[in-house]
């Protein structure tokens, strides 16, 4: 056995001066993994979901111009993360990137729930109560690292000031 260390096994192309390279910073972030398994989950339930369908044969009940609107914004929204993640590889402080992949998971989720509902509407409350629920809570991490912060900061601005000591004038 050789005396070697992972530094020295790395190929230099993905250690640039000491630090790992954008690709690598890219790949690990945690979003971008939410984002890649949230996504083949879904197109693999929504897959599943038609092939049921047209094996038991299924009338498809829903109606059809927003089912077709929700499948145009899903691709779209699809593309658009697919675009907006390759330009974080460069902008890698852009930490609010992963809100379209979030904003195409829900166009997802809403055709799952319409072919769910053409399936069975009690599998329909079944399946989608508890996913919204889930939807939910990752909806509010994003919005609060982008948006609340700034309204934290304002509250404890106010507080401070209600808190000041306050000078008071007395007349002698």
């Amino acid at each position: 056995m050789t005396g070697t260390t992972v530094a020295d096994a790395m190929p230099t192309a993905t250690v640039l001066q000491g630090h790992p390279s954008l690709f690598r910073t890219w790949w690990t972030n945690k979003n971008l993994q939410y984002d890649l398994v949230m996504s083949f989950i879904l197109i693999i339930l929504n897959v599943a979901a038609i092939l049921y369908m047209a094996h038991h044969k299924i009338a498809f009940t829903a109606n059809n111009f927003y089912f077709q609107l929700f499948i145009v914004w899903y691709f779209i929204s699809g593309i658009a993360s697919c675009l907006v993640w390759s330009a974080a590889i460069v902008l890698v402080e852009a930490y609010d990137m992963y809100i379209v992949g979030r904003i195409c998971h829900i166009f997802g989720f809403a055709i799952l729930l319409h072919l769910l509902y053409c399936i069975s509407p009690r599998l329909t409350l079944w399946f989608g109560i508890p996913c919204s629920l889930w939807f939910l809570a990752a909806f509010i991490e994003p919005l609060y690292t982008v948006h609340l912060p700034p309204v934290f900061e304002d509250f404890r601005n106010c507080w401070k000031f209600v808190n000041e000591e306050q000078v008071r004038v007395v007349t002698v």
